[in-house]
């Protein structure tokens, strides 16, 4: 692999996860990084004063990443989180009595607003910039060039946002060359799938097409959790 010193770790990680893409690499990479993040923050920083400061701003995680949160199975850490929520919510009910009726219809939609955006939506978000900002300043290395290649291809969500901030039309047409034989292959993968749900074809061995459903999914709206 090349010595280049201008190449950083966020190159690194973009250039492996292109090469062991079984989806989209830009969604395998968000998740990675969220699942480190929450795994991070139950481990250590439950009890961090700043965190639990930013999540009393935002009304704790959206809803998103809250569930994503429950599937690390960590009662005493979001117990601990979540009790700071739960108590938000009982001096938020408290400061609703009593109200003018009038007053009460027009201030309710918005008592309850966040006054911070999800900490695990702001730090995805970063993350996502960097990532994109990453693949777009490196497609022309051939490294990076030939694992995007030979990738299954981005989602039509990271798709879009990657082709907004192209800074070149050779880079844009390659993109847009790549993703279009990546939805051929699909496209084909699904006609071969679904030909084989006949009964006259279902005894053929099943091929690259056995999830192609799954994928077809996967690409048009990423992976879940992601967006």
């Amino acid at each position: 692999m090349s010595k280049d010193p201008r190449k950083h770790t966020g190159y690194f990680d973009v250039l492996e996860a292109f090469q062991k893409a079984k989806v989209c690499a830009l969604c395998e990479l968000e998740d990675r990084d969220m699942l480190r993040y929450l795994d991070n923050l139950l481990y250590e920083n439950v009890n961090d004063v700043g965190v639990r400061a930013d999540l009393a701003r935002s009304r704790g995680y959206c809803h998103r990443h809250a569930h994503l949160l429950l599937e690390f199975a960590d009662g005493l850490g979001t117990a601990i989180l979540y009790r700071d929520q739960v108590l938000q919510m009982m001096d938020f009910l408290k400061g609703q009595q009593g109200l003018p009726t009038k007053l009460y219809r027009r201030t309710l939609p918005k008592a309850w607003s966040h006054d911070a955006a999800c900490p695990a939506c702001a730090i995805q978000a970063q993350g996502r910039r960097r990532n994109v900002r990453t693949l777009l300043e490196w497609l022309g290395d051939p490294e990076m060039r030939a694992v995007f290649d030979a990738s299954p291809g981005l989602c039509v969500p990271h798709m879009l946002m990657v082709l907004q901030q192209v800074p070149s039309a050779a880079k844009r047409d390659h993109l847009l060359k790549v993703q279009q034989s990546k939805f051929e292959i699909l496209a084909r993968e699904l006609a071969e799938f679904t030909r084989k749900q006949d009964y006259r074809f279902c005894d053929e061995p099943v091929g690259a097409e056995k999830n192609s459903w799954q994928r077809a999914v996967h690409m048009m709206v990423g992976m879940k959790d992601v967006f």
